[in-house]
Order: C-alpha cells, then structure tokens, then sequence
C-alpha cells in the first residue's frame, strides 16, 4: 500500500491503530504464488536461499503435492481472513528459519490480535493474545536490544495489556508495575501515562468482576 492513502482514524490502547478505508495489516505479509514462501514484505530481501535449507525443504514439498494453491496466495484485495492464513504461514516459516529477528515473532502474533478484533472473532482474539504475550514475555527475557520507541517500559506495558484484555487483571497490574518500575521509564512519559491509567481500569474490572480464577 502506499503510505499517502494511510489514514489512521483511532489509536488502541495495545497500540494497533483503527484505520479510515484500507487496513495494511491486510497487507503486512507476501505469500508468493511461486515459491509458497511467505514473509513479512522486507523480509524476503534478507533470505538467502542457501541459507535456509528447512525453508527450501518445505517450499518445495509444497509445491510437489500437486493441490491446488489456497487463497493465501491470491494478488489484489484481501480479507482479514486471508491475511490471518498469511501471518500464520509466515509464523511457520519464521520457525523453520536458521536465523531470524526476535521481536519479528511476537509482533507478527500481535497483528493476528488485531485482524481477529477486525472480525469479531473475540475468543479467538483472546487465543492469539495469549500467544503474543507469551512471545513478548520470550523476548524480553532474552534481553535484546528492545524497540527504539516502545524501549522496555512498552515492552512490559503491552504484555500487560495483552493479559488485561484477556480478563486477566491481576497479571495485567504485575506488568504496569514493572513497567512504572523500569530504570528507562522517565524516557517514555506517555508510556508511564498509559500503564497508570490501565493500571486504574484494570482494577475497576477487579472490583467488578471479583476474584479470578486460580491458575491451573
């Protein structure tokens, strides 16, 4: 999509955007009709065949299966229902790579979030948070070097959200502290602003809802 038709109309407190018109979350992944190979748009500039032995494996078992190609790999508009069958071929190729960005991962995960609220597919909404959270959980305790303009307080920020969103409140309150906490939170002023406020809707839904069920 070009960016001169990207109107963003609403912001989401875990940071997706509400968009006027066209979505580009539906466009985010390329699955190519010829290799079956499937990827974020700037990733394919960084595969090197030789490199990606699980990768070029599984491309051509596809392609020797002789089915006929499923509609993720159509060209023109897409659904959100496509594009979530993008994402999480993508996510399977991602997995097969001999290297790949940690953060690429969970934010891919964070994107079926999105398309999935698009739809109003809400539990399944609920299922793909769970996964980007745990993804967002995997990377931070990994230590790399954490996005520019999230840093680790809206790293921590956002796992909160995730588990706030899914009815998990005390979780949530756990990581809006953290994130209040962090040593590089005077550098994020709006992010200390959003983990205070949620920090308050999180415990309005306490109050509200009562005790949450013990985990298993």
């Amino acid at each position: 999509m070009r960016s001169s038709v990207i109107r963003i109309k609403d912001k989401m407190t875990d940071f997706g955007n509400i968009y006027e018109g066209e979505c580009p979350y539906l466009y985010a992944i390329t699955a190519c009709p010829h290799c079956t190979f499937a990827a974020q748009n700037k990733d394919f500039q960084s595969i090197r065949p030789g490199g990606e032995p699980k990768i070029m494996e599984a491309t051509k078992q596809i392609k020797a299966s002789g089915k006929k190609k499923p509609d993720i790999f159509m060209l023109g508009h897409l659904s959100p229902e496509v594009s979530i069958k993008r994402h999480e071929l993508a996510i399977a190729f991602m997995k097969l790579r001999a290297y790949y960005d940690s953060g690429t991962l969970p934010n891919l995960y964070l994107h079926i979030v999105w398309l999935f609220r698009m739809i109003g597919e809400h539990e399944k909404e609920k299922a793909a948070m769970a996964l980007a959270a745990k993804a967002y959980e995997e990377y931070l305790a990994k230590g790399y070097d954490m996005p520019e303009h999230l840093g680790e307080p809206g790293i921590l920020y956002l796992i909160g959200e995730l588990h706030r969103r899914q009815g998990l409140n005390k979780e949530s309150r756990r990581f809006y502290e953290r994130a209040l906490a962090s040593k590089e939170i005077r550098s994020f002023p709006k992010i200390a602003d959003m983990a205070r406020d949620m920090m308050l809707v999180a415990k309005a839904q306490m109050e509200k809802n009562g005790p949450e069920p013990a985990e298993a």
